[in-house]
């Protein structure tokens, strides 16, 4: 306790109040979070006849007559891949 009488008052007033200030706090807190909460509600969704539902219509088919174009690596093996020269 020598030690404590060599520190200035303020210094020690300022602890104090630090001290209480942040067991006022810590005591705040937990009183707050004992508090029961209200539940959380679900979101609210439009009703049914506004909504349309997904996958209610078919999946478009691809006409018969266009073939899909085709994909830049198959073009890109074609031009690498050395060709058969049966002329040779």
């Amino acid at each position: 306790m020598g030690a404590l009488n060599d520190l200035p008052a303020e210094l020690l007033a300022g602890w104090a109040l630090w001290l209480a200030g942040g067991l006022a706090l810590m005591l705040w807190f937990r009183h707050r979070s004992a508090r029961p909460r209200p539940p959380v509600s679900a979101p609210r969704m439009p009703p049914t006849g506004a909504m349309r539902l997904s996958g209610t219509r078919p999946a478009a088919s691809r006409p018969s007559g266009v073939r899909p174009p085709p994909d830049a690596f198959s073009e890109l093996q074609s031009l690498l891949d050395p060709t058969d020269d049966r002329s040779r």
